[in-house]
């Protein structure tokens, strides 16, 4: 098997997963709720086509396949981690470089702050290396945890109960909501009622960062994240939305293009919400650069217009 991206991004998980010592207490470091953490694990189950733990009434284990999966991925995360380490070495690190993750399709939203923040350092430090990067949630975490990332801005549900070892700052409210295409049987009604006994056989798309259901009685069927189609990103439920195969959770500013070109259509807008909060996020110890200071304490200005 070749490890991709996911794979790696799945790894990660378990192992904070097997090193916490269960699903609830790895929430607090990974920063994603209960329910994200169980169907990464269940994910990666399925490429590995193992069982890695035992979950249920008799508490949390690994499976003697589970160790030796965690002692592999061990090795291979430390090795990995080295690796990066040394190729910054390499590249040396300049007092007037920033480095900024973010989560894909937010550069739509008139509420997002980045770009005037870049704007104003840009202003203000003469020969200013600006790197932005567009990560999945979890990879924005990893590389900011590295050290290879200075500010992130990504999308949570974590209110007060941020990691205790990350410094966060909200920026705004990101809402989304279910989108289909007219072709689409949950486009072919605007009746609400009906329209949500559609949805039930549905199979929806979400991005990411979605932590929670968007309601307990509606079950929605996830994409698994393979090799041909993930929905680790908005831009591929997007795609599967607009070819008529998926109900999509999209954010609204993302999908506004589309409503209004009569290519997708809302699907009981007033019923299904979910509202993301944008926060930026630093690591509370550490080294940090004027550069990255300075873009922090702009976004703080900028949120709070």
């Amino acid at each position: 098997m070749r490890l991709s991206d996911i794979d790696l991004r799945l790894l990660r998980v378990f192992k904070a997963v097997a090193e916490m010592g269960g699903f609830v207490k790895a929430q607090g470091q990974l920063g994603i709720s209960q329910p994200a953490i169980s169907a990464h694990i269940a994910n990666l189950e399925q490429r590995l086509n193992v069982r890695l733990c035992n979950r249920g009434r008799q508490g949390f284990s690994l499976t003697p396949a589970g160790h030796e999966v965690l002692t592999e991925t061990n090795k291979l995360l430390s090795h990995l981690d080295s690796y990066a380490s040394k190729l910054n070495e390499i590249g040396g690190r300049a007092t007037q470089l920033v480095r900024i993750g973010v989560v894909d399709c937010m550069a739509t939203d008139v509420s997002n702050p980045v770009s005037k923040a870049i704007e104003k350092a840009n202003a203000a430090f003469n020969q200013l290396r600006i790197r932005v990067g567009v990560y999945d949630y979890l990879d924005n975490l990893t590389e900011l945890r590295a050290g290879r990332l200075d500010i992130i801005v990504v999308g949570t549900s974590w209110e007060a109960q941020a990691p205790g070892d990350l410094e966060t700052l909200h920026l705004y409210d990101e809402k989304s909501g279910l989108y289909c295409s007219p072709e689409h049987p949950c486009g072919q009604s605007m009746d609400t009622k009906t329209q949500e006994a559609r949805l039930k056989d549905s199979k929806i798309s979400a991005h990411s960062f979605l932590n929670n259901p968007i309601d307990e009685h509606l079950e929605i069927h996830l994409l698994e994240e393979n090799a041909e189609v993930s929905q680790g990103n908005v831009e591929s439920t997007a795609y599967l939305t607009l070819a008529g195969t998926h109900v999509g959770l999209i954010p609204n500013h993302y999908a506004e293009h589309w409503v209004s070109a009569g290519k997708l259509i809302p699907v009981a807008s007033e019923l299904y919400q979910v509202i993301s909060q944008i926060h930026a996020v630093r690591l509370r110890s550490g080294t940090r650069n004027d550069v990255a200071a300075h873009i922090w304490d702009r976004l703080k200005s900028l949120s709070a217009k």
